[in-house]
């Protein structure tokens, strides 16, 4: 189980970093062309990090469920 859930931590690093770049690069391109419009981005700090955790956590749920379900499967519990 502990190494469903560590993988699964693990993989959610990726998708993190990958939405922490494009993220802060597109906020500055998106608030510098539509600047003093309706349209702008959210801030940076709150929004981004609370998206990292929910990442994490629904990483190692699935992790952990792929853990148990191959334990079930050998264990034919």
């Amino acid at each position: 189980l502990l190494e469903g859930l560590f993988l699964g931590v693990l993989g959610s690093i990726i998708p993190i970093g990958l939405i922490l770049v494009m993220y802060n690069s597109l906020q500055g391109v998106f608030n510098e062309k539509l600047g003093g419009t309706i349209f702008e981005l959210l801030p940076y700090n709150p929004f981004v990090f609370q998206l990292a955790g929910l990442l994490m956590l629904i990483g190692a749920l699935i992790g952990m469920w792929g853990s148990v379900m191959s334990i079930r499967r050998f264990l034919k519990v």
